[in-house]
C-alpha cells in the first residue's frame, strides 16, 4: 500500500484589505454588538459609544434652530411692516433699512443654527460605530467601559474583507525546493 505523506507548515490568512475601525466621537464603550472573528456586513454595527452627551447637543440644537426659526419670522413681519411706511415715506430709508439688516442677520443665524443640528446629528450617528465593508472582525482591544476617541493610537478593531484570501506559508528553502 502506498503511504501518504503531509507535512504541516505554519500559515497566517490575510484578507486582501485590512480596514482599521477607528471611533469618530468620543466616549466610554457601552455595548460590543459582535463577537471577535464574526463575519459582518457593511454598515452592521459593532460597537456603541455612549451617546448621553450626543443626544442632549442634538436635543439642544434643535431647540436653538426652532429660536432662530421664530426670529426671523417676527423679523419678517417687522420688514413687511416698515416697507408698506418707507413706501408711504412715513420712515426713513435708514429705518427700513435697519429691518431689512436685522431680518438677514436673523436668516444667518438660523443657518448657523441648522449647521450646528446638522452636526449634532451626525455625531449622534457616530456613537453607533459600523463596519466599513463585508469582512470578518479582528480582536477588540476594548471592552466595555473602555474611553476612546479619534485619537486612540490603537484601532477598535479591524474588518478584513475576505472576498479574497492571502495565505502566507512559512517554509525553508529546502522545503521549497524539496
Amino acid at each position: 500500500t502506498a503511504s501518504q505523506q503531509s507535512t504541516s507548515y505554519p500559515a497566517t490568512i490575510k484578507g486582501v484589505q485590512d480596514i482599521e475601525v477607528r471611533p469618530q466621537v468620543s466616549g466610554f464603550i457601552v455595548k460590543l454588538c459582535v463577537d471577535e472573528g464574526a463575519t459582518v456586513k457593511k454598515g452592521q454595527a459593532l460597537f456603541q459609544i455612549d451617546p448621553t452627551q450626543y443626544a442632549a447637543a442634538e436635543r439642544q440644537a434643535k431647540a436653538a434652530v426652532e429660536m432662530a426659526k421664530s426670529n426671523v419670522n417676527t423679523l419678517s413681519l417687522n420688514e413687511q411692516q416698515k416697507k408698506n411706511l418707507y413706501d408711504k415715506k412715513i420712515i426713513s430709508d435708514f429705518e427700513y433699512q435697519s429691518a431689512v439688516d436685522q431680518l438677514l442677520s436673523a436668516k444667518a443665524s438660523l443657518a448657523q443654527a441648522e449647521a450646528q443640528l446638522t452636526s449634532a446629528r451626525q455625531n449622534l450617528g457616530f456613537c453607533t460605530v459600523t463596519s466599513p465593508s463585508d469582512g470578518v472582525v479582528g480582536t477588540f482591544p476594548y471592552r466595555i467601559g473602555s474611553l476612546v476617541s479619534p485619537s486612540v493610537t490603537q484601532p477598535l478593531t479591524t474588518v478584513s474583507e475576505i472576498g479574497e484570501m492571502y495565505v502566507y506559508f512559512s517554509m525553508t528553502e529546502k522545503q521549497l525546493l524539496g
